[in-house]
């Protein structure tokens, strides 16, 4: 009798296993595009949205950057921007935007060329493109060479997952560093860190994270697209040409330069903005919420506060899955054998408990330890377990047993 049943939970365990593969596999039979319209609205949610979005306390503003929005400002406009910033000696200026080509205004060219050739710590726009077989890229982009080669180039790619523009662009990690022809390209934030303080991020890269989730602290002023304080301080094109700000605001700061809309707070402006886990509407995002100098600006804030995010896993998240898809298997077997008239109800409650419990562990791991834990396989494997299992026994086991067989050749006579 022991070692029946616990073959049965084997076997169990087996057929559950590749009737899952199958199931993820056929496409033959499109029996689930109905279910299309609610895989929209969730395909770009994870559960860690609601912690950035809902229920966390409300963060430090940064002290260490600045943000100058461009708006639509000539490149001798530009120009005068970068002259007024470094003359209040910021540690470093960032330019997250190119300058492809020289423009008819040549004296504008030549007046930012100029701008740039008087700043001291200077990290350029660069641009990934072409990724080999290899994973790495073969061409980098970057600003026109004779007019703007000056300071050190960083890539301002991020990991969004749209194809082109008017794809949905989710902002959720960002490569650490690539490589182009052999040479180590550093994404821009990092660099920014470099020149404020290279110990922290020497103690980053030997993280050895190819890839890291960005532990986002908050945004500028959004008109409430998030519902976090300001935590970065913005000034506008027209408040530096105007200096109405304090020179000791930008001394020794780091300072990125960047697109935030024709003027602060322009929601129309869509260039270069993308969906963040901040946005307050996590599941069906309507308005994006985050330009991508302030994106730049999270990644260095946690790179410089030293608060990471970490991960459990893939590793971790089908193991866990598998454990409990095993326990769940035993547990309802028992029930499946010995009270079989409350199989249906026992064992919905059981994994609907199971689930909310897997979610909210999730969430409370990730607010007080800042530990990523996809438990998405794990409830799927408690949500299935209770229905494939009665399919295991009412279908499977009774084809193997004369009982079975039998009523299944009386059934075939009717």
């Amino acid at each position: 009798m022991f070692n029946k049943f616990w073959l049965e939970t084997i076997y169990g365990l087996f057929f559950i296993l590749v009737l899952a593969f199958l199931v993820t596999r056929v496409t033959a039979f499109n029996i689930f595009d109905v279910f299309d319209p609610v895989g929209a609205v969730f395909e770009d949610m994870e559960s860690t949205d609601i912690v950035f979005s809902r229920l966390r306390a409300d963060p430090i503003a940064e002290e260490n950057l600045i943000l100058v929005n461009v708006g639509n400002l000539p490149r001798a406009g530009i120009a005068d921007l970068v002259n007024i910033i470094n003359s209040s000696e910021p540690r470093v200026i960032g330019m997250d935007m190119r300058f492809r080509y020289p423009k008819e205004d040549t004296l504008g060219d030549l007046k930012l060329s100029e701008a740039f050739s008087r700043v001291e710590n200077l990290v350029m726009y660069s641009k990934l493109v072409d990724r080999d077989d290899d994973g790495e890229f073969d061409t980098l982009e970057v600003s026109y060479p004779p007019y703007f080669n000056y300071g050190e180039t960083a890539f301002t790619n991020f990991i969004s997952g749209a194809a082109d523009q008017d794809d949905l662009k989710m902002c959720r990690q960002f490569a650490v560093r690539e490589y182009v022809n052999g040479e180590e390209e550093l994404a821009f934030s990092v660099k920014m860190a470099q020149y404020m303080d290279p110990e922290k991020v020497e103690k980053f890269l030997a993280r050895g994270n190819e890839v890291e989730d960005i532990n986002y602290r908050g945004n500028i002023f959004d008109y409430g697209d998030t519902e976090y304080p300001i935590s970065y301080f913005a000034l506008d094109w027209y408040q530096v040409l105007n200096m109405e700000f304090a020179p000791e605001l930008i001394k020794d700061k780091a300072v990125i330069f960047c697109y935030l809309g024709s003027e602060l707070g322009d929601r129309k402006a869509l260039d270069d903005k993308y969906f963040t886990p901040l946005n307050k509407n996590y599941v069906g995002k309507t308005h994006a919420d985050m330009f991508g100098g302030v994106v730049h600006a999270n990644a260095f804030s946690m790179i410089m506060a030293e608060d990471y995010i970490n991960s459990l896993g893939d590793t971790f998240s089908y193991g866990l899955a598998l454990i409990l898809l095993y326990l769940n298997i035993v547990l309802f077997t028992v029930v499946y054998k010995v009270v079989p008239k409350w199989y249906d109800g026992l064992t919905k409650l059981t994994q609907l408990i199971e689930a909310a419990a897997l979610f909210t562990l999730s969430l409370i791991v990730f607010i007080k330890f800042n530990v990523k834990v996809d438990v998405t396989l794990a409830i799927v494997a408690v949500l299935i377990v209770g229905d494939a299992l009665e399919v295991f026994f009412g279908v499977f086991v009774n084809l193997f047993t004369k009982e079975g067989r039998k009523e299944l050749r009386e059934l075939k006579k009717l």
